[in-house]
């Protein structure tokens, strides 16, 4: 009898510690916060500044960004291999229709990509498709901590 009134006494303290209130994030639970860090992306893409990502990405083991198939391993990868890179190509990247999701603190925001940029070898490109971008709140500020877009060609 002891036993059982244990497991129930036990039992009782492990729900009402998982039915603790979790931290209130909801003032953070803007769309114009994570609308000026994907303006800041966009531009940071389009000029080649690697210190946007720096400052709104968050730099962690582990981290993967993937684009049309293709995958940068890390912050620096990223933006060594495949923002400054690009900027040299004259590329031209749009957002729209950007729709912000917030979970505590998670969040996502999916959207509508454009890009143009002509390559090396001279060959003009042209693409639309879709990206997401997932954020988790760090001491107060919304850091991007993975990014997944794919594109093709728009139709002449």
């Amino acid at each position: 009898m002891r036993s059982t009134i244990g497991i129930a006494a036990m039992g009782m303290l492990l729900f009402a510690g998982g039915c603790a209130e979790a931290p209130n994030h909801t003032q953070y639970h803007d769309p114009a916060l994570l609308g000026a860090i994907l303006e800041d992306v966009r531009v940071g893409w389009e000029l080649g500044d690697g210190e946007k990502f720096y400052a709104h990405f968050l730099d962690w083991d582990g981290a993967r960004y993937f684009e049309g198939g293709g995958q940068n391993v890390g912050l620096r990868d990223l933006v060594e291999h495949h923002v400054e890179p690009e900027a040299e190509l004259g590329l031209s990247l749009g957002f729209s229709d950007i729709q912000t999701h917030f979970e505590g603190d998670f969040a996502w925001a999916v959207v509508d990509t454009e890009i143009k940029l002509t390559t090396a070898d001279g060959r003009a490109v042209h693409n639309r498709g879709h990206g997401t971008y997932l954020f988790r709140l760090i001491d107060g500020v919304w850091k991007v901590v993975h990014t997944q877009s794919g594109s093709r060609p728009v139709s002449p």
